[in-house]
């Protein structure tokens, strides 16, 4: 096509096709996408996702995860002048129990939670987008790791907005996000020590 390039290659299962894996397997999944958040949201160049979903990502051989559509990604150079420098926080905008946001809003400020509200209220909460896994990537965890580790369902879900709402609360999801990325690493580690 005229003014166009695509690109394609075949990395390996998406993440809706691997929802059957180990607890364990997908926790390690659920760490790559916020390490991906992180990553994307600290950039040089901001790259914000805007279609969220287990189709979007894939696995390689290596268990490596990887975004495979990214038609859709907002880029921010925070560098600009007359960004707003106070860290945008979505609300949701538009709905409160569907992932919405405003271009504006995203253009605007140097910095926005939005990756951390992409990745966990789309992936990883008990209300995630995808129809393949309507109650997210970190479902079901094992009993040993809910009482060594009980504040994870409580940050998987403030990470995706659902605790804080009280209008006069703001969402915690980065301070969430990395606490929650904290604990995965912690448990990833544990079956390790084990042997």
């Amino acid at each position: 096509m005229c003014g166009r390039v695509i690109v394609e290659d075949y990395v390996g299962p998406t993440l809706s096709q691997l929802s059957h894996v180990s607890w364990l397997e997908r926790a390690d999944f659920a760490r790559q996408l916020l390490e991906m958040a992180q990553e994307f949201s600290s950039s040089e160049f901001r790259l914000y996702l805007t279609d969220v979903s287990l189709d979007n990502f894939a696995v390689d051989k290596e268990g490596k995860v990887k975004v495979i559509d990214a038609e859709n990604i907002v880029l921010v150079d925070p560098s600009v002048k007359g960004l707003e420098t106070t860290e945008h926080i979505n609300k949701g905008v538009g709905c409160m129990d569907c992932f919405s946001f405003s271009y504006e809003d995203l253009c605007g400020h140097t910095s926005t939670d939005h990756n951390f509200f992409a990745i966990c209220k789309g992936m990883l909460s008990s209300t995630a987008y995808s129809q393949d896994l309507p109650v997210g990537l970190l479902h079901s965890p094992p009993s040993w790791v809910i009482d060594v580790y009980p504040s994870l369902k409580t940050d998987v879900e403030d990470c995706a907005g659902h605790i804080s709402r009280n209008i006069h609360h703001l969402p915690r999801r980065r301070e969430a996000a990395l606490h929650l990325h904290s604990q995965l690493v912690n448990i990833l580690r544990e079956p390790l020590l084990m042997h």
